[in-house]
């Protein structure tokens, strides 16, 4: 059996020091690889919490957090970052690309942030990214100028990048019209099932979430529905 890319065991999350407020409580989950996940909840449901604490923004109060099974307990946060950049990639609700930079550009950051330099190499692989979400033509196009869309499709290619075993999609199509969020979906599933890379989504869409193969809903801070979607 494969390693897991991701494994929270009893994660827990508490805010505050005179009035503690526990927002996550003892959370188990596992991430395999190639798997294609949505996370749901209502507001307040601690999702944001838990995905910051997978994509090594934030550590937990307790338990562990094992990271392509590495422990990340003890790691500081010089280690936290070179593991997250070579494991994880992140696309936003609101997409967080580089305005005054090019589309090319900002796919390649993150490379070069992590080698300090650009790259023929790190070209070429933004390149090919653009073109496997189908913007090539607009490589050179400053990003201010493509649409809320297109611009989704840039941060999806730059989360590709570094070729993470694990994107994290938080609200992805939240912020797009129906049609645009139905392309941008199937985008991320065509890249699921072509690279093996796995996506977990946060999505207030029940709709979306079913339509992926397996769905985990959190309330109040704990999981209470694990299974697969109704529509994969």
């Amino acid at each position: 059996m494969s390693e897991s890319i991701l494994r929270l065991e009893e994660v827990t999350r508490e805010f505050g020091e005179v009035v503690v407020t526990r927002v996550l409580k003892g959370i188990d989950l596992r991430i395999e690889p190639g798997e294609f996940t949505s996370l749901v909840g209502p507001s307040g449901s601690g999702k944001s919490t838990m995905l910051n604490i997978m994509g090594l923004l934030d550590r937990p109060t307790t338990g562990g957090v094992f990271v392509d099974g590495e422990s990340t307990t003890d790691l500081d946060d010089h280690a936290i970052t070179r593991l997250r950049g070579r494991t994880l990639g992140f696309v936003f609700q609101f997409h967080h690309l580089l305005t005054g930079f090019s589309a090319l550009e900002n796919v390649m950051m993150p490379a070069a942030v992590d080698r300090g330099k650009f790259t023929t190499a790190m070209r070429e692989r933004a390149e090919a990214l653009l073109e496997q979400v189908e913007l090539l033509e607009h490589e050179t196009k400053n990003v201010q100028h493509l649409s809320g869309g297109q611009m989704q499709r840039v941060a999806i290619a730059r989360a590709l990048t570094n070729e993470p075993k694990l994107v994290l999609a938080d609200e992805p199509t939240g912020n797009l019209d129906t049609h645009t969020a139905d392309r941008v979906m199937d985008l991320m599933r065509r890249i699921n099932e072509e690279l093996d890379t796995a996506f977990l989504i946060v999505t207030h869409e029940e709709a979306r979430a079913e339509s992926c193969e397996r769905l985990i809903r959190l309330v109040d801070g704990e999981i209470v529905e694990d299974r697969p979607g109704k529509d994969a």
